[in-house]
């Protein structure tokens, strides 16, 4: 396929997901990314800071949404579909900013660029910084907004290349992801969906946990398997947040298994190429066809925020 679409980048001036201060556009025509167009904002919001360095007062000098906003809206419109980077933090800080502000805006349809990686490119792991080492033999840094939505770019071309559809919306419904909207009534957040039948469900003695089944959660009905050590939450916090949403949490990764949670090795267990024994062997599944996804802990964060 040589898709049309427009990919966008977003960097905000706080934590809070509703203050986008420069938003990088790469439009795409005929699988061909175009020049990258940048626009910046003052989203009247209190800062903190910006990843690629802008300043406070950089940004108390940059047009509001409402001037600049029609602008960026001209873009989007040329396109039938966006394609969000990363796992769709940009898509939900955009729509956050713009009803925030009481911005006039028409409505964007988009997925996430990860996701289609997901569906696309066989690999252990679909963190930008490994992608790009794997692919591209570089990394991409941190704060080159810019840098980074070329390469989610190309990362999504590339894995759009040998796609037999004809369209990217035909693409997603094919391999279940779900589109997601920025409407200025609601944020509906693109979902990669997974329906098996005669499943063997893994149980995990959740006994304890609460559950409040969540159905558009990407965890819902799915077994999710950690290794490595979490950052953020001891794992078996990682497991009951899994369960509460109506997913399950195993110990002993199978083929039945949907997504491996990477955290840090312990490289004296693991060895010099930082392997665990399940990332291992989920990787011999994936040879054999098993539609196993290996996340790292961001991603599973991401993704279960999704709520």
């Amino acid at each position: 396929m040589k898709p049309s679409f427009v990919l966008f980048h977003a960097e905000t001036v706080n934590e809070e997901q509703n203050a986008v201060c420069h938003l990088v556009l790469v439009p795409v025509v005929d699988g061909t990314p175009q020049q990258p167009q940048e626009f910046f904002f003052n989203p009247e919001a209190e800062f903190l800071m910006v990843m690629s360095g802008i300043t406070e007062a950089q940004v108390k000098s940059y047009p509001t949404f409402a001037q600049q906003w029609p602008r960026v809206q001209e873009v989007f419109e040329q396109f039938e579909m966006a394609v969000c980077s990363a796992e769709g933090y940009s898509a939900r800080a955009l729509y956050n900013t713009l009803t925030r502000l009481d911005v006039s805006f028409s409505s964007i349809r988009y997925c996430n660029a990860k996701a289609i990686c997901r569906r696309t490119l066989n690999e252990v792991s679909y963190s930008l910084d490994y992608l790009s080492y794997k692919l591209y033999d570089d990394t991409v840094p941190s704060n080159e907004p810019v840098m980074i939505a070329q390469r989610w770019c190309d990362l999504a071309i590339k894995g759009l290349d040998s796609v037999p559809e004809q369209s990217l919306a035909a693409f997603l419904s094919v391999v279940k992801i779900q589109p997601g909207e920025l409407t200025p009534d609601t944020f509906t957040p693109s979902l990669c969906k997974k329906v098996y039948s005669k499943r063997n469900h893994l149980t995990f003695d959740a006994s304890s946990v609460d559950v409040d089944a969540d159905p558009d959660n990407p965890f819902y009905d799915m077994n999710v398997v950690f290794t490595g050590k979490m950052e953020s939450m001891k794992r078996d916090d990682a497991r009951v947040a899994v369960v509460r949403i109506g997913g399950q949490a195993p110990e002993r990764l199978t083929q039945d298994t949907d997504y491996l949670v990477v955290g840090i090795q312990d490289l004296r267990v693991v060895g010099e190429k930082g392997l665990s024994g399940k990332m291992k062997t989920a990787a011999k599944y994936k040879e054999k066809g098993m539609p196993i996804e290996i996340i790292d802990e961001q991603d599973f964060l991401d993704m279960l925020n999704k709520r």
